[in-house]
């Protein structure tokens, strides 16, 4: 099941003798996934609308309807390649044809702009500007987004936000700083080998050859 961390990223308001603190944001996580992300207390959870989804936030009601959803399922058809070959993934497999797909389910839509190797938590991600016109989860509309597509550790995350075209320039700052807030459960060491100890610090191991007439040393 999703959760909500209790951790409140609000310094306490000091008041006299009593002190109340005001939670700005929300850090929410996947238990499954281990992806976490920070929203407006102002926002609201609300009720996925298909099986990949993580979770969808609403911001607060109005006419722009905006919100930001994200969805994800496991990819491992790149399993065998090493982390460092991540960002060419991206570029082959989460670029325009991959957007060109995903946005058949909306009416309409039109892909607007296009940026390969950027970031979304801690995987190499494409960014996409896009309209269409959608009925779901609101009345029917002509809507504009910002997307991104990011992967990681076998699994591919979608992050889309979007509201109706005319209060994109509103919105289009928050829904960046909800991208900007993703982040993902490590899983790949930054150097290309991994996180070795210096063996050159350990004692050294002597051992006599099997007529005792030479050693090697470890």
């Amino acid at each position: 099941m999703r959760s909500l961390l209790t951790a409140v990223m609000a310094l306490a308001l000091l008041t006299g003798s009593a002190s109340m603190a005001k939670a700005d944001y929300f850090v929410w996580e996947d238990t499954k996934t281990g992806m976490t992300l920070s929203y407006p207390d102002t926002w609201q959870v609300e009720n996925a609308q298909d099986p990949d989804d993580l979770v969808t936030l609403a911001a607060p009601s109005g006419r722009a309807n905006a919100y930001c959803r994200i969805r994800s399922h496991e990819d491992k058809r790149y399993a065998i390649f090493p982390p460092r070959f991540n960002k060419d993934v991206q570029k082959v497999e989460y670029s325009l044809g991959f957007w060109d797909q995903y946005l058949r389910e909306y009416k309409q839509a039109e892909l607007y702009g296009l940026q390969d190797s950027t970031g979304m938590g801690r995987g190499w991600a494409s960014f996409a500007e896009a309209g269409y016109v959608t009925g779901v989860p609101y009345p029917e509309m002509e809507r504009r987004s910002v997307l991104f597509a990011s992967l990681y550790n076998n699994r591919v995350y979608i992050l889309d936000c979007s509201c109706h075209k005319d209060a994109f320039e509103k919105w289009k700052g928050p829904f960046l700083s909800i991208a900007k807030s993703i982040d993902f459960k490590k899983a790949n060491h930054e150097l290309v080998s991994g996180h070795y100890r210096n063996f050159l610090n350990d004692g050294r191991i002597i051992l006599m050859g099997p007529e005792g007439n030479y050693t090697t040393t470890y």
